[in-house]
């Protein structure tokens, strides 16, 4: 719902911007910036593009990045610089000159911020025979290897990827099976030390070691070729599992 009201935000801009020009000009376009991802450790972020500085929108340390704003621009202008600020050290930590010259409306961004350093997001390339999935977790607590395994709500299991090391990328290929097919709205993802069912991989806690799949975006029946790339962390009172993609 959220990412279908943007976009109905942007045809609107962009359709003010064709109504208030003559008939031979276009004098102002729009497109949709979307940064998702995590800042961990004791920074701020701040989003910037050119001279717009979202300064209400700021991402506390250790708090989900979620950013989506449409940039307005004249239409002669060709290019754009997208940074992000770390406020509290007043470094410059990420930036991207976008060119406009595009029909694409909307441009998304990864970003996970670890304790000062960007995370080179790796994500793998798509295979059409299978969907890819690939794996960040962020546990300093433990480097004991982790098993990542899906629920519904009939009590079926299917496994999404086994032996995933903390700190690491770690990659698996996923096919639809029987029970699983409709998107995983109502599934729930469980972390557990591999080898295991039942000792839970975050804090010996089932409650900090399980996420819903509802914002994941897992692939239906019959897709293939996906990329699901995902940063999962767990916070202060509930695990974290972000999608790193375009949805």
């Amino acid at each position: 719902m959220m990412i279908h009201m943007k976009k109905l935000m942007l045809l609107a801009i962009v359709t003010a911007g064709l109504a208030s020009c003559n008939k031979e000009e276009i004098k102002t376009k729009a497109v949709n910036i979307q940064i998702r991802g995590y800042n961990i450790g004791n920074s701020e972020l701040e989003v910037s593009m050119d001279a717009v500085v979202y300064d209400k929108f700021k991402t506390a340390p250790d708090k989900i990045l979620n950013f989506g704003k449409v940039y307005t621009y004249p239409a002669s202008q060709e290019q754009a610089l997208l940074k992000i600020k770390d406020v509290i050290s007043g470094k410059e930590v990420y930036q991207n000159q976008l060119s406009l010259n595009t029909p694409d409306l909307e441009r998304f961004f990864p970003f996970v911020f670890i304790n000062g350093s960007p995370l080179e997001i790796k994500a793998p390339a798509a295979d059409p025979s299978t969907n890819k999935m690939a794996f960040y977790i962020y546990y300093p607590q433990s480097n004991d290897a982790i098993d990542i395994f899906m629920k519904n709500k009939a009590g079926q299991t299917v496994y999404i990827a086994k032996n995933v090391k903390p700190a690491t990328w770690a990659y698996a290929d996923y096919d639809t099976t029987e029970g699983f097919k409709d998107g995983g709205e109502d599934y729930n993802w469980y972390f557990v030390k591999t080898g295991t069912t039942d000792q839970w991989a975050f804090n010996d806690s089932e409650g900090m070691s399980r996420s819903g799949t509802s914002l994941l975006y897992i692939p239906k029946k019959g897709e293939k070729g996906r990329v699901r790339t995902y940063f999962v962390t767990p916070a202060s009172n509930q695990l974290d599992a972000i999608s790193l993609f375009k949805i």
